[in-house]
C-alpha cells in the first residue's frame, strides 16, 4: 500500500488533531504517500485558524485521489465524508455505546478502527456490524522518557493531573479523595494542569469552592500551553500522575506520564485498561457505571463509569507512604510504554490496510 487519504482535523488544539499529525507523518516516514485533508472545512480556512505543522501543509500539496482508500478520523458523525475507493472510519468515545447516528455512518463503512479492544467491543454491542479493528494510538518517545534526575520538592510527595475542564475528568473525585486522604500540613502537593475551553466557565472558582479551607496543598497551572518538552518536564518532576476520569477512549495524558516513568492512578475502566495495569500502575477501581452527563448530545442514554473514591484515598496514602514502589512502577512503566510509539501504530494502520486490499 503506497497511497491513502486521510481525513482529519490537523490545526485545532484537539486529540484527535495532535494524534493526526503524528500518524499522518509516522506513515509518510513508512513510506506511505498520505494526501492530508481537512475534515471540518477546506484546507485554506481551517490553516488560517491556527499554526500548521509546515510538514502537514507540504503533504497537502499532493493531488487529491479517489481512487485509493481513505480513513476519516475525526466524530463518528462524520464517516459519511468519505468517498475513498476502500471507506474506514476511525473514532472512539468515552461511554459504553455510541450514538446512534455514528452507528448508522459507521455501518455505511468498509471498516471501522478505534484504539482500544475495549471501543471495539464496545462498539459492536453498540450494533456496528462492520468489521471493527482496534487500531491503537501512540506517543513521542523522543519527548515524552525518562529523563536525568528529576527536579522535585524532594520533601513532598507530588501528585500530578492534567485535563481539560469538564465532569468526565472526574476533578470532583480527585479533590474530595485528596482532601480525605491528606491533612492541611502534610507533606504533599496536588498539582492540576487545567485547560478550558468554555467561555462561560470558571474553573478556578469551582475547584476553591469544592476544595474548601483548610485544605493540604494544591497548586494550578490554568490555560498555559506548554511545548512537549515542557510538559515531560511536568511529568518527570511528579511522583505520581492522577486522573479518577469517569471515562476515556484513550487517556493519552496518563501514556504520556508513563513514557516519562511516573506511575499512573487511572479508572480502570474504558481505553486506559488496554496500557495500564498493576505492575506499571495504580488502576482505580470504579464503584460501578451510572448514566453519563445528558447535557453533552453524545452521551445520551448512555453510562460511564463512577470512580471509587474510598480506593482513591487508598491510592493516593499508598504513593504517599511508599515512594520507592512508585518509583519501582514508573520504571516499568515507561519500559511498557515504549511499544506503544506512532511507528508502532503507523505499522499496525499499513498492516491492516495491506490484509484489506
Amino acid at each position: 500500500m503506497t497511497d491513502l487519504v486521510w481525513h482529519s482535523s490537523f490545526a485545532s488544539l484537539t486529540g484527535y488533531s495532535g494524534s493526526a499529525r503524528a500518524l499522518v507523518l509516522a506513515l509518510e516516514a513508512r513510506g506511505v504517500a498520505v494526501r492530508p485533508l481537512y475534515l471540518f472545512d477546506s484546507d485554506d480556512r481551517e490553516a488560517s485558524q491556527g499554526p500548521v505543522d509546515p510538514r502537514i501543509r507540504a503533504l497537502q500539496a499532493r493531488p487529491l485521489r479517489l481512487d485509493v482508500p481513505q480513513v476519516v478520523y475525526g466524530r463518528g458523525d462524520l464517516f459519511a465524508k468519505n468517498s475513498g475507493r476502500y471507506r474506514v472510519g476511525f473514532t472512539m468515545l468515552e461511554v459504553d455505546r455510541l450514538p446512534p447516528a455514528w452507528v448508522e455512518q459507521a455501518n455505511q463503512m468498509d471498516e471501522v478502527w478505534t484504539p482500544t479492544p475495549w471501543g471495539a467491543e464496545m462498539f459492536r454491542a453498540s450494533g456496528v456490524t462492520r468489521p471493527v479493528y482496534d487500531v491503537p494510538l501512540g506517543v513521542d518517545l523522543a519527548q515524552f522518557s525518562p529523563g536525568p534526575p528529576r527536579a522535585r520538592l524532594a520533601e513532598r510527595t507530588i501528585f500530578l493531573s492534567v485535563f481539560e475542564w469538564g465532569r468526565r475528568k472526574g476533578w470532583d473525585a480527585l479533590l474530595r479523595a485528596y482532601r480525605a486522604a491528606f491533612r492541611p500540613a502534610d507533606p504533599v502537593l496536588l498539582l492540576l494542569k487545567v485547560d478550558c475551553r468554555a467561555p462561560a466557565g470558571n474553573p478556578l472558582r469551582e475547584l476553591a469552592e469544592a476544595l474548601g479551607a483548610p485544605a493540604p496543598p494544591v497548586g494550578v497551572l490554568y490555560n498555559r500551553a506548554m511545548a512537549p518538552a515542557e510538559l515531560a518536564e511536568l511529568y518527570r518532576a511528579a511522583d505520581c500522575f492522577v486522573l479518577p476520569s469517569r471515562g476515556e477512549g484513550w487517556c493519552m495524558p496518563a501514556l504520556e506520564a508513563m513514557a516519562c516513568g511516573t506511575p499512573a492512578i487511572v479508572t480502570a475502566w474504558g481505553g486506559p485498561t488496554t496500557f495500564l495495569d498493576e505492575a506499571v500502575g495504580y488502576p482505580l477501581r470504579a464503584s460501578g457505571l451510572v448514566p453519563a452527563d445528558e447535557a453533552e448530545p453524545l452521551y445520551r442514554g448512555a453510562r460511564w463509569a463512577e470512580p471509587d473514591v474510598e480506593h482513591l484515598v487508598e491510592l493516593l496514602r499508598r504513593v504517599h507512604a511508599n515512594r520507592d514502589e512508585a518509583r519501582a512502577k514508573g520504571e516499568r512503566a515507561a519500559a511498557a510504554a515504549r511499544r506503544w510509539s506512532w511507528e508502532a501504530a503507523a505499522g499496525r494502520i499499513v498492516e491492516r490496510l495491506e490484509r484489506a486490499l
